[in-house]
């Protein structure tokens, strides 16, 4: 892929924003997702870069008045964001692939589990950056690469 949108995920960050800052400054996204448990870490981010298109959704730890989930294109790719908590994915992927399904996403973007992933279920992608913050698992996060409909998922 040559010319793609690169896109950064993050998730849990629990009130940890270096290692995400960290990220930005080396990856240079042309846009970041940001699946909630501290909003106001995916704000700060919004407030540091506030040229860098950002998307960002609440989780289950966050009360701030946000969207539990949002559906985006890039390049021609549907992603569905949420944190994933109301769709029980500590207890599995299968409503969120069906939901996403649903929905026309063709990528499901979560968190919530503080564990990555990266797969395709029930025609769909399924994608967890892991932990941002470094919460109960290493920290981590996502590299999305789209291009004319077409998507590379990596984590980093």
């Amino acid at each position: 892929m040559v010319n793609n949108m690169k896109i950064l995920v993050f998730s849990d960050s629990h009130g940890r924003l270096g290692a995400m800052l960290d990220a930005i400054e080396r990856e240079r996204p042309g846009r970041v997702f940001f699946l909630g448990d501290h909003y106001r870490d995916g704000q700060a981010l919004a407030d540091a870069y506030p040229d860098l298109p950002m998307e960002l959704v609440r989780g289950n730890c966050d009360w701030d008045k946000a969207p539990d989930e949002l559906l985006v294109e890039a390049e021609g790719v549907k992603f569905l964001l949420t944190h994933g908590h109301r769709y029980g994915v500590k207890s599995g992927t299968d409503q969120l692939a069906l939901a996403a399904k649903e929905k026309g996403a063709d990528v499901a973007c979560f968190g919530h589990t503080h564990e990555a992933l990266n797969m395709s279920d029930r025609g769909v992608w399924l994608f967890n950056p892991g932990t941002a913050g470094g919460v109960y698992n290493r920290a981590g996060y996502g590299v999305l690469l789209v291009e004319k409909g077409k998507f590379q998922a990596s984590l980093k």
